[in-house]
Order: structure tokens, then C-alpha cells, then sequence
């Protein structure tokens, strides 16, 4: 986890807050404005996650302008003034959840510009330096269907009857954010980004199968040399060779859980022509046989 730079006298376009730690989350639910509002106009001594499910928004923070669109997601610390800038599009439905800060984060977020060393919005000089992870305010989840997924079973899990309701909430709320600073940090476009994670979801999860540029392309809808290239600039590696390579790690795997499968089973459970492309395959990975990498590891 990277140190942020903490400074007073100065404004962090940008969110701090700390990874895996205990939370706490006070409300979370759904909202329609069937008719155009604007956002409420307020300080809060929480931090709001608002994620838009249809319609538009434009919300400011202190100076700084957000337009939410659907499958955005915002993030408003606490201690920053927030405030419609217009109206909402009519039947805007968006979720929130609302999260009680840990320790500082709420000095390391707002606006310290005027505040004396050690008053609130300033972090005091002789307090140690803490690590925080930064977010982006406005995150573009249109990518990644996970997050909004996070988001709804956070919300149903705050309607739920459960003794441990409140540690399922927050390991909950650290996967969201941990969905998210991956989510930000994401090299490439949006769109690529999604036809790729699907691409390889499916050769993760049909291990019997092996795919070619031409079917999988087909499958998505996109040119064969776009997903080939996206695969090589993701993954350092051509599509061929990424699902040799994870075959081969399930394949790895497989041989220790499964030692009484048959090595001819193996190779059609991943794909394999037969036992004998299997084994030349692995050995070249690898360094050895799987007939011999089972008995090494048995050893």
C-alpha cells in the first residue's frame, strides 16, 4: 500500500482511506427521484459511496465538478462539504452506503487550508505518519459488473438477520474497496478491459476446453487482432499461451489434489489430446513430468 502525502494548508483532490480494517457501516439502500432533484446540500460525519444505477448527476465537492453517469461510483469523505449542481435526470435510482471513518481518515480528507496545526482538518505535526490508500473520487465501473454486485449484497446484507451481520458488512466493505483502487489503477480502456476479463473467466472456468482467437472473438463480438492484441499488452503473453499456461497451473494443482486420477483422465478433464501432449507440455513448464512431479511432491 502506497504512503499518501498528508498536507495541511492545502486541499487532496482525492479520497485517503485505510485498507482492511475492522468497519463499520451506519445505513445503506436504494433511492429513485422519479422526479429531477438536485443532491442534498450537507457535511457529513460519514463517508458517502453513492454508485448510480440509471440516470445522471452532477454533484460537486468543495470546488471540484463530478458528473455521474450509470454504473459511476462516487466517493464523498467525510468532513467535505457536498452539494447538488443542477438536477438529477428524472427516475435517477441510484444505491448508497454510508461508512463511519476510521481514526484520522477524516482529517486526512478534509480541507485543510486555514486550520491551525492540531485542529481538525489538519493532522498534527507530531502525530505519526499513517499509511492510507488513495481512491479516485469519481470511479468508472462500467467494466467491472463485480462492484455493483458488492454493492447490492452489501445493501441486502444490511436488511439481514444475522449474528454476524456486522464482520460479514465489513469484509464486505473491504472488497468493495479493494474491487475498486484495482479498478481505478487499470491501464487500459473500458470496454477492452471488459471483453477481456470475460474472455478469461471462460477459459478459466471450461478448463476441458481450448479456444481459438477466431471463437472467442466471435463469441464477443470483436475482431480477433483487437483481442489478441489486448491479450498480449494485459497479459505480457499471446491468448495461446495464457490458456496453456493456466491450464497448466490447473493442471499443477489438479496432480496434488487428485493423485488416484489417471493421467489420461487428466489430460481430457484440461483439454489435452492425450496424456502424451500433457506430459511433454507440463515437462516443458515445468522441468519435469507429472508422473514425477506427483512423487516429488509426495516425498
Amino acid at each position: 500500500m502506497e504512503k499518501a502525502e498528508i498536507v495541511c494548508g492545502g486541499f487532496f483532490m482525492g479520497v485517503l482511506l485505510k485498507l482492511m480494517d475492522e468497519r463499520r457501516i451506519s445505513t445503506a439502500n436504494y433511492i429513485t427521484f422519479v422526479n429531477p432533484a438536485p443532491h442534498p446540500d450537507r457535511i457529513m460525519s460519514e463517508h458517502d459511496f453513492l454508485y448510480m444505477i440509471d440516470g445522471s448527476w452532477r454533484i460537486r465537492e468543495e470546488d471540484e465538478a463530478f458528473e455521474m453517469h450509470s454504473d459511476d461510483l462516487l466517493i464523498l469523505p467525510a468532513g467535505r462539504h457536498h452539494y447538488g449542481d443542477g438536477l438529477s435526470t428524472p427516475h435517477n435510482k441510484h444505491m448508497y452506503i454510508h461508512v463511519i471513518p476510521l481514526g484520522s481518515e477524516r482529517a486526512a480528507n478534509v480541507n485543510g487550508s486555514g486550520f491551525a496545526e492540531g485542529e481538525p482538518g489538519c493532522l498534527a505535526a507530531a502525530e505519526p505518519a499513517e499509511e492510507f490508500a488513495e481512491f479516485h473520487s469519481l470511479i468508472h465501473c462500467q467494466s467491472n459488473p463485480h462492484i455493483k454486485e458488492l454493492f447490492q449484497e452489501i445493501i441486502a446484507e444490511c436488511w439481514a438477520i444475522s449474528s454476524f451481520r456486522e464482520q460479514k458488512l465489513s469484509l464486505l466493505l473491504n472488497l468493495l474497496m479493494l474491487e475498486l483502487k484495482e479498478q481505478q489503477e487499470k491501464p487500459y480502456c473500458s470496454s477492452s478491459n471488459s471483453i477481456l476479463e470475460e474472455a478469461s473467466r471462460l477459459i478459466q472456468t471450461t478448463p476441458q476446453t481450448f479456444f481459438t482467437g477466431k471463437e472467442l472473438a466471435e463469441r464477443f463480438y470483436v475482431c480477433e487482432r483487437t483481442l489478441s492484441n489486448q491479450f498480449k499488452k494485459v497479459y505480457g503473453k499471446t491468448l495461446y499461451a495464457y490458456q496453456m499456461d493456466v491450464k497448466l497451473e490447473m493442471v499443477r494443482q489438479f496432480l496434488l489434489s487428485q493423485p488416484e486420477v489417471k493421467l489420461h483422465e487428466t489430460a481430457l478433464n484440461f483439454g489435452f489430446c492425450d496424456e502424451f501432449h500433457l506430459s511433454r507440455t507440463f515437462k516443458k513448464k515445468y522441468g519435469v513430468s507429472p508422473s514425477r512431479y506427483r512423487e516429488i511432491s509426495v516425498d
